[in-house]
């Protein structure tokens, strides 16, 4: 079977794997939040429900993404893991609005609930939880550049943030400061509305055919230059779709080329950047 199907079955069950994960952490934490009072374990809940919506849109995105190009999508379909990107981020930044002002009445109210030991528990395992699943996903996106999976995993690594909050707040709850519950929920909101905000960038920003990176794009000047029969490059234009890199590139090869020798300049060109830049999609040479 070849590598890249292989990372892709392995994305899918690892998604399966991680909404459960996510599921059960949602309602584990959100129980114990609730039944002892702890703002910072509900906060943290709201970080687990955060990654089902993802989950949930991974599954998705990966499903559609992996489908090929067709008439009515002549560039594939991996746009729509950037969907799945601003779908969560919106839905997201909602509920946590509600939760920091909740948070913050509780702070002036001064409603500060003693510490529970069952919500350190908690999150404790969700520590653990998290943390391996944020490095399966991250393994799966470096092999599939999957902006999707990449979203997943830092809302994973986030989740792991906000337990650890939460265990500082309760150990520092049990020595009398009971009011560091509510001031780590309001970190905890604060730090998901950034998250969301960031990661709706992103998935906006690709929705609009976002260059790669500079780097790459010098990459592929340098690849370029290395070729005698190029003499001048006119223009390179780049766009990340979905997991794929699409490049339109714009040469000048001398006048006494024949057809069959362009052709096969722009096939050593394909070849050649290809080799060089990761996840390329198609390479389209113009000859001027």
């Amino acid at each position: 079977m070849p590598e890249k199907d292989k990372c892709i079955r392995c994305a899918a069950k690892l998604s399966w794997i991680g909404l459960l994960d996510s599921v059960f952490l949602a309602i584990f934490k959100g129980v114990i939040g609730i039944l002892t009072g702890s703002r910072a374990l509900t906060a943290s809940a709201l970080y687990s429900l955060h990654d089902v919506i993802s989950g949930v849109a991974v599954i998705i995105g990966l499903k559609i993404a992996t489908r090929p190009a067709d008439e009515e999508h002549p560039f594939g379909h991996g746009n729509a893991e950037y969907i799945v990107c601003v779908f969560t981020s919106i839905i997201i930044l909602g509920a946590t609005v509600f939760l920091l002002a909740d948070c913050v009445r509780i702070i002036f109210m001064a409603e500060h609930a003693p510490p529970h030991w069952a919500a350190l528990a908690a999150a404790v395992i969700s520590i653990f939880a998290n943390e391996v699943i944020y490095r399966y996903n991250i393994c799966a996106y470096r092999h599939m550049n999957s902006p999707a999976l990449l979203a997943h995993a830092k809302h994973h690594r986030a989740d792991v943030i906000s337990s650890l909050a939460v265990v500082v707040a309760i150990i520092a709850g049990s020595i009398g400061y009971r009011f560091l519950d509510a001031f780590v929920a309001v970190f905890e909101a604060g730090h998901l509305l950034f998250l969301s905000a960031e990661l709706l960038y992103q998935g906006g920003s690709g929705l609009i055919d976002r260059a790669i990176e500079e780097s790459d794009i010098s990459l592929i000047r340098q690849v370029l230059s290395d070729m005698p029969d190029v003499k001048k490059v006119r223009d390179i234009k780049t766009r990340q779709i979905g997991r794929c890199v699409w490049v339109d590139l714009y040469v000048s090869l001398p006048g006494d080329k024949t057809i069959a020798e362009v052709k096969a300049i722009s096939g050593q060109i394909r070849h050649s950047i290809v080799g060089r830049i990761k996840h390329t999609g198609n390479v389209n040479v113009i000859c001027e």
